[in-house]
């Protein structure tokens, strides 16, 4: 465990978007501080294992994830899920990567979760146990681009990065209207990157 979490640990390992998602994510779980110090939380889930592993992860998202753990979650609705994201006030863009990272942390938690929220998603299925199931959900896959288009994507993915790279580190000492300025700067980052539509974890501000 490093004595902090920065790029200088996660930059040769993972690309710059993930990296930015990566840090979101510690830290709308309190798992690092501000200034990416790993939190006593962190400390003690890495080193856990198997069942203990798995209720400290239900502990952390209960805490995290109140307006969700109010549905009956084997049961619940996909459109109830959806109500319990929007209550963050997370933007309309951002709901399926927030849902995804959640059922993804959910899932590594044992928890069960309704073939209503599972259905069409590319996720696995585990049982409360936490094992998972042999099969997945069908997803549907998007038709072959063209060569041209392709690679014209790719441009647009290494100019997104070259800016994601200079793009500063968010810091909790900002007001309210800069800190706003910064996740809607980095959620248009985001969608320039092709995780627009995605269900990936977001750097808005609300937990996942």
């Amino acid at each position: 465990m490093p004595a902090r979490i920065d790029r200088s640990v996660w930059g040769q390992r993972i690309s710059g978007s993930t990296g930015i998602q990566l840090m979101t994510g510690l830290r709308a779980l309190e798992l690092v501080d501000d200034d990416g110090r790993p939190t006593p939380d962190l400390e003690r889930l890495t080193g856990l294992d198997g069942d203990e592993r798995r209720t400290a992860l239900q502990v952390l998202l209960r805490r995290h994830y109140g307006p969700v753990f109010e549905l009956d979650l084997p049961r619940a609705t996909r459109s109830q899920f959806r109500e319990a994201f929007r209550s963050f006030g997370a933007k309309e863009g951002v709901l399926a990567k927030c849902e995804a990272f959640f059922i993804q942390a959910a899932q590594d938690a044992g928890l069960e979760l309704s073939s209503y929220v599972l259905a069409g998603r590319h996720v696995s299925r585990r049982s409360s146990s936490g094992s998972s199931r042999s099969r997945q959900q069908p997803v549907e896959r998007p038709a072959p681009q063209p060569a041209a288009a392709a690679s014209a994507q790719s441009a647009g993915v290494s100019i997104a990065e070259m800016v994601l790279r200079k793009y500063p580190d968010f810091d909790a000492a900002w007001d309210a209207a800069t800190q706003q300025k910064w996740f809607d700067g980095m959620t248009k980052l985001m969608e320039s990157l092709g995780h627009g539509g995605g269900e990936q974890a977001s750097p808005d501000p609300a937990p996942g």
